[in-house]
This record gives structure tokens, C-alpha cells and sequence, in this order.
């Protein structure tokens, strides 16, 4: 089976999260590709040893593709990141614009702003356990969309402060959702701190995530990755059809052409 292969160096919580996303995505685009990870260790691992180019290279031996996936936090701190040589964002960008079939995502506003463009599905986490049908009970579609934002990549310092996605699922949405089920805590403050969401719990989050083409036009990082998947699920539908044996010459010469377009909008290149 061919494969795309995630890289989330900055958090392995992140990059459990996001595979799941994928996978999601893929599904949902009836595609037929294993998402696979690579981990911060081996991400810190290589780049001691200054191979990180290597360990990309590796990866495409058994994968058609390595997407690099790591926060952008905002005009400011993205320039500063960009003005440090050594600096994650720089020392990704060097490999993927020297590697064919190498890729670097910015998810806008945190995983987080991933995980809020299903608000239905974050209530869902948090009521599981007593109530597993909460995503078809009418006062929690209310509730989620009343506090469901159209952009979540727009969501920036949520409380005062704070630095934006992250924060506001932590400290505003999670404190509404968990006073929704159980209303003592609003006079309970630290139980209700202790019920907060937490970075950890993201893989187990982004399982109640809902991905269709709503949720996907609710953070443009997330509409990006998505398209990137479509065109590799694409691309590989050509190259079977092209092993085939049912096409003459000329359809092969046709198909040959359409998957030369695929791989260039895959990889970003101008047409």
C-alpha cells in the first residue's frame, strides 16, 4: 500500500493527533493511503547528527511522501523564527526545497485550531462517558453552534495574554462545555481546572472530529493539508491505472500528462 508519512517534530502528542486527521481526511476522500509517523526523537536524532536530509530520504523509500507539520504562531514570531539559522521552521525549509516529494505544512494558530473546527466533536470528548450520543442531542448541537467558530485560524489571543487556539480550547471552551455537564463546577474552580483541557489530550480529541467539507473550510492550514492528501490520493489512482493494461498508447501518453500536472500541484510548483 503506498503511503504519506507525517512529521510533527515539535510534539508527539501533535503528531498522534494529526495522523488521525489524516486518516479522517483520507477517508473521507475514499482514498487508499497509510498514514504513517516520524517522531520528535527521531526528528531531534537527526538533526544532532546533521541528517536531517538523510532521514527524509530514508522516509521516501517506503513512503511517496514526508509532510513536515509544525505551529506557526503569528506574523512576529514566525519573522523572528526566520531569522535564526538554526531554527526549526529554517532547518525544515533547507530540506524540503532540496528534496523532491518533501513538504512543509504551517498549522495556523496550533493543532488546536485543528481541533476546533468540529466544536460538536470537542463536546463529544468531554461527554463521552455519559452520554455517547451527544452529537445527535439538539441542545448540544446548540451549544456547539453557538461557541463554533467560522475561522479558527483567526482565533488569536483568546484571554488576555494568551497566545491563541491552545488557550482558548484549555481555558474558555472546555470550562463551558465541562460547566454544560456538570453546572457545580462553575462554584468548584479548582475541579473545574483539574476537568481542563490539556495538550496530552489531543489524540484523544481529534478521534470525535468530524472531517467533511464544512469543517474542512473552517482553518485554510487544515483546507491546505487536506488538498495535499486529495492530490497524492489522485496521483496514486493515475499511476495504478497507468501499470494497468487496459489503455492503449495514446490514453497512457494522456494519463502520463495528468499525473505530470498531479505531482507539480502536489508540490507546489507553478504550472
Amino acid at each position: 500500500m503506498h503511503s504519506i508519512r507525517i512529521w510533527t517534530p515539535e510534539s508527539d502528542y501533535d503528531s498522534k493527533a494529526v495522523r488521525c486527521i489524516a486518516e479522517k481526511i483520507i477517508a473521507f476522500y475514499g482514498s487508499d493511503i497509510e498514514i504513517k509517523e516520524a517522531s520528535k526523537e527521531a526528528y531531534n536524532k537527526a538533526v544532532q547528527k546533521k541528517m536531517l536530509d538523510k532521514a527524509v530520504n530514508i522516509y521516501l523509500q517506503t513512503s511517496d511522501l514526508v509532510i513536515f507539520l509544525i505551529d506557526y504562531d503569528g506574523i512576529q514570531s514566525n519573522f523572528k523564527r526566520r531569522g535564526e539559522p538554526n531554527s526549526l521552521a529554517n532547518r525544515i525549509t533547507k530540506v524540503v526545497n532540496s528534496i523532491d516529494n518533501a513538504i512543509l505544512i504551517y498549522i495556523r494558530q496550533e493543532l488546536e485550531a485543528w481541533l476546533l473546527v468540529d466544536c460538536l466533536g470537542i463536546c463529544c470528548y468531554f461527554n463521552n462517558k455519559k452520554d455517547e450520543n451527544t452529537r445527535y442531542k439538539q441542545d448540544w448541537i446548540n451549544f456547539a453552534n453557538k461557541n463554533q467558530h467560522g475561522s479558527t485560524d483567526l482565533i488569536v489571543e483568546a484571554v488576555s495574554g494568551g497566545k491563541g487556539a491552545g488557550e482558548y480550547l484549555e481555558k474558555i471552551l472546555s470550562d463551558k462545555i465541562n460547566c454544560k455537564i456538570n453546572p457545580d463546577l462553575k462554584q468548584k474552580r479548582k475541579n473545574l481546572k483539574n476537568e481542563r483541557y490539556n495538550k496530552s489530550n489531543s489524540p484523544e480529541v481529534a478521534k470525535y472530529i468530524e472531517i467533511n467539507q464544512r469543517t474542512l473550510a473552517r482553518n485554510e492550514s487544515l483546507k491546505v493539508f487536506s488538498e495535499y492528501l486529495l492530490m497524492a490520493g489522485i496521483r496514486l489512482i493515475l499511476l495504478t491505472l497507468l501499470n494497468g493494461e487496459v489503455f492503449n498508447n495514446h490514453s497512457k501518453i494522456q494519463l502520463q500528462s495528468i499525473l505530470t500536472i498531479s505531482e507539480k500541484l502536489l508540490l507546489g510548483i507553478n504550472l
